[in-house]
């Protein structure tokens, strides 16, 4: 009887060898690649990635104390402002604190990774 590393009694399960050369990929594997990242289109975690196209005046913060901090911006519908939580990540801008959902819906925070090609360029000051 011939031992080749299989116990008898268990189903014996046949593995194709892995491919060494990356030429040997397929073509709709390739495909699935991003163009930009290098992450799978099908990857089960989001691309979550944030960007501020105007970075001049703001700056991230992490709420860490248990002091009432409350978002500069209120909800669509609701008449009332709502709490940063203790751990919850906030963007400011001189005395203003705006939750990621805010700043995102305001135009401050941008998911576009190509944000600076689809954007309007600013006017130039003008001095008096």
């Amino acid at each position: 009887m011939e031992n080749s590393g299989h116990l008898s009694g268990e189903p014996r399960i046949e593995q194709e060898p892995p491919s060494v050369a990356p030429s040997s990929a397929k073509s709709d594997d390739f495909a699935r690649l991003s163009d930009d990242s290098g992450l799978r289109v099908d990857d089960p975690i989001p691309d979550t990635r944030l960007y501020v196209p105007d970075n001049e005046d703001w700056n991230v913060e992490i709420k860490r104390d248990s002091e009432r901090v409350y978002c500069y911006s209120k909800h669509p519908g609701q008449d009332w402002f709502h709490l940063i939580l203790s751990g919850e990540i906030y963007v400011t801008r001189q005395h203003e604190r705006y939750c990621l959902r805010c700043a995102l819906r305001m135009g401050f925070l941008t998911d576009d990774r190509l944000f600076w090609q689809h954007r309007v360029q600013k006017r130039p000051k003008r001095s008096l």
